[in-house]
This record gives C-alpha cells, sequence and structure tokens, in this order.
C-alpha cells in the first residue's frame, strides 16, 4: 500500500507540473517557496525537489549553514525550471531535478563551482556525471568552500566495488568489505576523481 501512495504522489506531482508554471518557448517556469537545505528546496503547492547529483553537507557539519544560505540566495522566492534524468523521484516521494533560473544558471553545477557541494552521481541517474565531476575538481584545486578545510589525510582509502562511498581504512565500515569487493584507492583525489563520496561515518 506505501509503495502505491508513493507512486500516486509521484504521477500526481509531475501531472500538476506538467500543467502548472509559467514561460514560453516550451519552457515552464515554478516558484520556489522555500529552500530547506542546501540540495532541498520546497515549490509552491508543497512539492519537495532534491537537487540532482550533487550533495551537500547534513546539519552539525562544515559548511551545511553556507551551502543552505547559497541556495537560498540562489532559489528562494525564484522561478526555476526542472529538467529530470532517468529517475523522476526518489523512495521519499521527492522529486529528483536539474534546476535551472530563468538566466540559465545550472544551479546543480554553480553549487558545486562554489565549493557547496560535492558530485553525487548514481546510475541511472548520470547525465551531467562528468560536468559535474568538472566542477567539482575546479573548486578543489581552488579550495573553494569545503574544499578549504583542512584534513589530515590517510596513506591510502579504499570502497567496495559495490557502492559508490569510499572510506579510511580503519573505518569500522571499512572493515566490513570483502576482500573480493575491495579497492584501493591511493589518495583522495583519486576517489574524489572517480565520483565517490566520503563516508559519513569516518569523513576521509
Amino acid at each position: 500500500m506505501g509503495e502505491l501512495l508513493l507512486r500516486f504522489f509521484i504521477g500526481s506531482a509531475v501531472c500538476f507540473l506538467a500543467f502548472s508554471g509559467c514561460g514560453g518557448r516550451g519552457q515552464k517556469f515554478y516558484l520556489v517557496e522555500r529552500v530547506i537545505d542546501g540540495d532541498t528546496f520546497v515549490l509552491k503547492d508543497n512539492i519537495t525537489v532534491r537537487l540532482l547529483g550533487i550533495d551537500t553537507p547534513e546539519k552539525e557539519r562544515p559548511y551545511f549553514e553556507e551551502a543552505a544560505q547559497a541556495a537560498r540566495r540562489m532559489l528562494e522566492g525564484k522561478k526555476v525550471r526542472l529538467e529530470y534524468d532517468i529517475e523522476i523521484a526518489d523512495r521519499y516521494g521527492r522529486l529528483l531535478a536539474y534546476v535551472y533560473l530563468p538566466d540559465g544558471t545550472f544551479v546543480n553545477a554553480r553549487l558545486l563551482e562554489m565549493g557547496m557541494a560535492g558530485v553525487y552521481s548514481r546510475a541511472p541517474n548520470v547525465k551531467h556525471a562528468d560536468a559535474f565531476l568538472t566542477a567539482q575538481r575546479k573548486a578543489r584545486e581552488g579550495k573553494a568552500g569545503l574544499w578549504g578545510i583542512q584534513i589530515a589525510l590517510a596513506d591510502y582509502y579504499v570502497h567496495s566495488k559495490r557502492t559508490a562511498v569510499f572510506h579510511r581504512p580503519d573505518c569500522p565500515f571499512a572493515q566490513k568489505i570483502s576482500k573480493r569487493n575491495l579497492s584501493r584507492l591511493a589518495t583522495r583525489g583519486d576517489a574524489l576523481d572517480k565520483g565517490l563520496s566520503p563516508c559519513r561515518s569516518c569523513n576521509p
């Protein structure tokens, strides 16, 4: 029953967006009512949108507030255009979208460029994965935003071939990776350039 209700909600939201909004030349724009955090916001009529392909810091993590404020400045009270990938919504019923402002600003990429987010591209939603990695690399090289934080580096890093998360070798989650699935990475940069996300437990 829960899955059926979720599908109904998603279908209703998509239908609503298809017939609402404003804009010419086939492009529809929707008003952002409020921003929840750096990568999530709410449209008018209480439809929640999750920025696709990126991940901003969680609450209590460095740059959580900075990322949320950056998103508010760009989005709150503004009209946006939504672009979808293969999956339209997540299991929480949030629409998954690439978001553009009327002036053409690609919000997802802009947050990466500012160092307010990291890449979080997961199959099958990888339409802009390469562009996102490029934006993240430039932000890292310029030590923009969260990339300016000094952290203790490990001698090497590991990840499971079955996931897109990397760990310090002494992380409890790393210890659970089977030898068959274990992959070793020489540097943190190598992990990030592969589009892997840092473990939220060991914070590599």
